[in-house]
């Protein structure tokens, strides 16, 4: 950020925004781009501009990042990708006015930024950070590369101006940014953030950065949408009727507010199925607290072993999907007091993050028969690895350090081999979310 901070737009004629504004919408540029140039089109139109004029109750910021920092970032020193988010979030705490909700609207790696930000808010003591990341309602993301095998290449071709040693390790961070992003999907979920990404359908410079794949934020209900621009061009409206900004409009007239009675809405959609309104997955028995809905998310549950069978898989498949996704008799501890009881509460909070990860994977894939095998098989084989070579040193009286030594040599290890083909790899933070999940439908425990 620069040292002024976000720059407010205030309506045409006026030198001040609204004093008690519903909504305060925050433009976050990419790592190349400019507070003001980024947003504005080659005629000088200035979109944050017309938001500012067109709505009464909302104040617009404009986020900027210092090309000082940028650069030590390229050059492996100075500031970090984690330091931007972190000095992105104090700046939106530090305002004098803050409205009690937030909208995101990000360009490019601006997106990822933006996710890291809500990650270090989330995970923060500071009470500060808390609020700032439950405030936010909606993001926008504007050509900003997700996932999918074309990720490496998008980033690559953003970055391809830097040379340095750093930006090619951020362009090939996969593990890293899978982890982000599945923070970001179950962060969405959790804290019912609407989630609209768009994705470019010219070329820039004769490639295609950002494509449909690539743009998919992985939210259930975040359908991406197509923008007839370059990803230079997306977030660049012309006019009042371009795509973007009548989409961005409908958002913020739609939007609920922190004090909504609104039950289900935009990302909270990835819990229910729309056809029968049941969640697509049981709830097992031995959920925690924490990973139960937001307040005011109703959610209609089926019995835990009403699982609808997925379109396509096949019957031997399905049983065992249905096993590792119902509670099991012998154990029903739940995940947390399995872990005290095993001396790990240390790990509570990670495990119980990394158990609604995969839950949520599951659900997302959950119309997709050919992921739904990988995942069933994944979590087959993390059991019986675990069962063959973890329970006997665990039953030995082996130290807490010998038994993660085994998980990871004699489990995750083997397992991102066995699962991982070109164009189609997974990581170790995978099949460690499938551990969890197991141990949160009590199929796994680190006791004897």
């Amino acid at each position: 950020m620069t040292g002024t901070g976000p720059t407010p737009v205030f309506p045409t004629g006026l030198q001040n925004g609204v004093s008690a504004p519903t909504f305060d919408v925050v433009f976050i540029h990419g790592l190349s781009g400019d507070r003001f140039r980024t947003w504005t089109a080659k005629d000088g139109a200035f979109w944050p501009q017309w938001l500012a004029d067109e709505f009464d109750n909302i104040n617009v910021y404009l986020a900027g990042y210092d090309s000082a920092a940028f650069a030590g970032i390229l050059l492996g020193s100075g500031a970090s990708i984690q330091d931007l988010a972190t000095t992105l979030a104090d700046g939106l705490i530090s305002r004098p006015r803050q409205a009690e909700n937030t909208v995101l609207i990000t360009h490019s790696l601006g997106g990822l930024i933006v996710k890291q930000m809500l990650r270090r808010c989330a995970d923060s003591a500071d009470v500060r950070f808390n609020n700032l990341a439950q405030k936010v309602r909606a993001v926008v993301f504007l050509g900003t590369p997700h996932q999918g095998a074309q990720l490496a290449t998008a980033l690559d071709l953003i970055l391809r101006p830097f040379k340095s040693k750093a930006s090619q390790q951020l362009a090939y961070g996969g593990a890293e940014l899978l982890d982000l992003s599945n923070f970001f999907s179950n962060f969405a979920v959790r804290e019912n953030v609407i989630v609209r990404p768009f994705y470019e359908t010219e070329t820039t410079g004769g490639i295609h950065i950002v494509d449909r794949v690539t743009a998919n934020p992985n939210v259930y209900g975040a359908e991406p949408i197509a923008v007839q621009a370059n990803h230079i061009d997306i977030c660049k409206p012309e006019t009042t009727q371009a795509l973007v900004y009548l989409s961005v409009c409908e958002l913020l007239r739609t939007l609920p507010s922190s004090g909504s009675s609104l039950v289900v809405a935009g990302a909270a959609a990835n819990l229910t199925s729309s056809s029968a309104g049941q969640s697509l997955l049981p709830v097992p028995l031995c959920t925690t607290i924490q990973s139960l809905p937001p307040v005011g998310v109703e959610i209609a549950l089926p019995p835990a072993t009403d699982i609808p069978s997925p379109q396509g898989v096949a019957s031997d498949i399905m049983e065992d999907f249905a096993y590792f996704t119902t509670v099991a008799a012998d154990d029903r501890r739940s995940l947390d007091q399995k872990l005290r009881e095993a001396g790990r509460a240390y790990q509570i909070k990670d495990a119980t993050r990394r158990k609604e990860r995969f839950a949520m994977a599951l659900r997302r894939h959950i119309a997709q028969p050919s992921a739904v095998t990988r995942y069933t098989q994944l979590l087959g084989d993390v059991e019986s690895r675990f069962a063959r070579h973890v329970r006997r040193p665990i039953s030995e009286g082996a130290t807490l350090a010998q038994v993660d030594h085994a998980i990871q040599s004699d489990v995750l290890d083997p397992c991102v081999r066995q699962f991982s083909s070109p164009g189609s790899e997974i990581t170790s933070a995978l099949v460690d979310n499938a551990l969890y999940y197991l141990a949160g439908n009590c199929h796994v425990s680190w006791d004897a």
